[in-house]
């Protein structure tokens, strides 16, 4: 048996215990409800299955689970343990509401990204599709809620632990509202590894080359390319957004060194900024901040409670 002082954080998402979750598609019908003999009765609580008179023993699946999940699930124990523990020591509690809310929002994004990575375009395809396979939404969604329970809960208390100790500044409540209500940029752009590879390109662009064109083929951001090079609007008041706030429409930029490449950025509009008051949205403002500070210190917290715990593994597969 040995003792660590340390757990490994691979994966760190709290929430790994969608590690046991399946989705129908794919799935074999149940070969227990064959016509050919009748189901035996299991009585020895060793035995999980019986197939063609072969018995399937709970130390079978015991390994596979270990073999297949082992440490990885079993840091996720520990992270929740130690969130628990944490909870309980500051008093932190989750209400069975608060559970079951955060539960749903868990489900529903499940539940999208299944339809995405399906190509399915609505709920009403998406349970025609489970039909297909013996299932229906309601039983999938039925499996997520039981499975993802916990998972719900822990977050939650996660959240509220961290909640404690963030203090929100009217200087990044300020940089919340332009990011959010101020004025927009919006801008394609093109992404290079070197400089000298963005000077050829913005020669290629002074002289006439489409922009969207090189953008489709040249650029290492692959995402941004595939739209031409289109970005998601920003801020002229902070990040690359200063970098370019003198352009007008139409306009390309110099190169523009970041830690993701060497970017070539042109700006196709300029919105101008809401006419909502700050005051009106400060409650907003509020919870943007805070989810963006919970994000940015969820990680360093795990390791902090890790690293300041004794934990003592002992994963076996016999």
């Amino acid at each position: 048996m040995k003792t660590y002082r340390t757990v490994s954080l691979v994966p760190m998402v709290v929430g790994m215990g969608i590690f046991f979750i399946q989705t129908t598609f794919g799935e074999v019908p149940n070969a227990s409800k064959s016509a050919k003999t009748e189901p035996q009765i299991i009585t020895d609580k060793n035995i999980v299955a019986i197939v063609n008179g072969r018995k399937i023993a709970k130390q079978e699946l015991y390994n596979l689970l270990i073999d297949t999940y082992g440490e990885d699930a079993l840091d996720v124990l520990i992270r929740r343990t130690l969130i628990y523990q944490m909870a309980e020591k500051e008093g932190v509690k989750a209400t069975s509401t608060e559970v079951e809310q955060k539960l749903k929002a868990f489900v529903d994004s499940e539940m999208d990204g299944l339809m995405r990575t399906y190509r399915i375009k609505d709920k009403a395809d998406l349970e025609k599709e489970l039909a297909k396979a013996g299932s229906s939404l309601t039983q999938v969604e039925e499996k997520m809620f039981k499975k993802m329970k916990r998972q719900a809960e822990v977050e939650l208390l996660a959240e509220k632990l961290m909640t404690k100790t963030i203090v929100i500044t009217d200087e990044e409540l300020q940089k919340a509202y332009d990011q959010e209500y101020g004025e927009k940029i919006e801008a394609g752009q093109i992404v290079f590894r070197t400089r000298r590879e963005a000077e050829d390109a913005l020669k290629k662009l002074q002289s006439g080359a489409d922009f969207a064109t090189l953008a489709k083929n040249e650029s290492i951001d692959r995402v941004s390319a595939a739209r031409g090079g289109k970005m998601q609007s920003f801020s002229p008041k902070n990040g690359i957004g200063l970098e370019v706030a003198h352009l007008k429409k139409g306009e390309l930029s110099d190169i523009v060194k970041t830690d993701y490449g060497y970017h070539i950025i042109k700006i196709t509009d300029r919105k101008p900024p809401s006419n909502k008051s700050f005051k009106s949205v400060k409650g907003e403002l509020e919870k943007i901040v805070r989810n963006q500070q919970y994000k940015e210190r969820i990680g360093p917290w795990l390791i902090s409670l890790i690293e300041n715990a004794s934990v003592t593994k002992n994963l076996v597969n016999d």
